[in-house]
């Protein structure tokens, strides 16, 4: 009876766990760009678009795997704010491309290094082969909660999202997501170590 109920708990606070993760990064990026007005929301568009530059909104949308319309909406807030513009010829013109101003890059720059140094804090007591560890746990656990999940990564339905970005290779390569993160993280640590 205790497993069950141990088990009972731990089911219901897994997803809490990583909610209250979210909050709170989200948080500490808004923290970096309220004074522009904006918040994580906002944010997340900006480090997409310093990922890579000069997206329609659809990619942006597919890139992100956000919804087309909340994209048209922070890209109005954005395009007002003056950290985003785009390279339409006409003003009815349907086709064109977002690209970060010089403001909205410097901003972007800083929610990036905000955060690596955020999440670095957070890490700084966990060794290498522990980050190792959870590293490999969640993608295991992610494979048997979304068996399609290579299907899904290598979707043409999604070009290069944001996803596929943050899996370190090019999303045209074919690969098993665990095994790819568990080798790159090899290669992290053996170059770690040599340096």
């Amino acid at each position: 009876m205790v497993i069950g109920t141990y088990g009972s708990y731990w089911n219901s606070y897994l997803p809490m766990f990583f909610d209250r993760m979210s909050a709170l990064m989200k948080k500490k990026m808004t923290e970096v760009v309220q004074s522009e007005g904006i918040t994580s929301a906002h944010a997340i568009y900006l480090i997409a678009l310093r990922l890579q530059d000069g997206q329609t909104m659809a990619e942006i949308s597919h890139f992100l795997d956000l919804d087309q319309a909340n994209t048209h909406r922070v890209m109005k807030v954005l395009s007002e704010k003056k950290l985003v513009y785009d390279d339409r010829m006409t003003p009815t013109s349907k086709k064109f491309s977002i690209m970060l101003t010089q403001k909205g890059k410097d901003l972007a720059d800083r929610v990036m290094q905000s955060t690596e140094e955020y999440l670095d804090n957070c890490f700084k007591d966990v060794s290498d082969d522990e980050l190792f560890q959870v590293r490999n746990t969640l993608i295991k656990v992610l494979m048997r909660m979304d068996p399609d999940l290579n299907a899904y990564m290598n979707s043409p339905k999604w070009k290069n999202p944001f996803f596929v970005y943050l899996a370190f290779m090019p999303p045209e390569e074919e690969a098993d997501y665990y095994g790819m993160v568990e080798s790159r993280l090899l290669h992290e640590r053996k170059k770690h170590k040599t340096e």
